[in-house]
């Protein structure tokens, strides 16, 4: 193993440090001798057995659907509330508008930051890069999302003009690229 310290041999047979006896004199240390050696060797041994662990809670790809599908039911439902917001801030006048969609999009990048945490901590199958894909897309729907946050926050009729069609773009291709993964409900609400 390149670059893998070892360690040297050292006589045990004698005191370490000069007038301090030995607590086992004429004592056989040749497996004293073998276990200093073998501290490399159980790290490999020790890395091996974390990589097969974390393959084994690795999900797979049925279980990650699942409860991906699991949280998207849950965030769903915690997105009711901010859609009868957004209906209802449809009829109110023109500079309160503003107020009302910089309100609602801070809540909607709130939410949506902490669904991507729970869905990145539900892990990813084991070698599957179409899910590290999807769950990279999260991420970046939620730069998209905050772009349109700050447009309606600093009442830029331009920024919001380039920042809500292209989260929209984002949102529905990355949508469909979920529901082609075999989510049921993710990417459909």
């Amino acid at each position: 193993m390149a670059g893998c310290p070892t360690a040297a041999p050292i006589d045990l047979g004698k005191p370490p440090v000069r007038g301090i006896r030995w607590p086992f004199p004429g004592a056989n240390l040749g497996g004293v001798k073998r276990l200093i050696a073998a501290p490399p060797v159980l790290a490999l041994v020790l890395v091996l057995a974390l990589g097969a662990a974390a393959a084994l809670a690795a999900p797979s790809k049925g279980e990650f659907i699942r409860r991906g599908d699991a949280l998207c039911t849950q965030t769903a439902r915690e997105l009711v509330p901010l859609r009868k917001r957004a209906e209802a801030a449809k009829s109110l006048p023109t500079a309160r508008k503003w107020a009302a969609g910089s309100s609602l999009w801070a809540e909607q990048v709130r939410i949506q930051a902490r669904f991507n945490a729970r869905f990145r901590a539900l892990g990813l199958p084991a070698g599957d890069v179409t899910a590290r894909r999807l769950v990279d897309g999260l991420d970046r729907g939620l730069v998209f999302a905050r772009r349109v946050r700050d447009a309606f926050a600093s009442r830029s009729t331009a920024a919001l003009a380039a920042a809500l069609p292209a989260y929209l773009r984002f949102t529905v291709a990355l949508n469909r690229r979920v529901q082609a993964y075999g989510f049921r409900v993710c990417g459909r609400t």
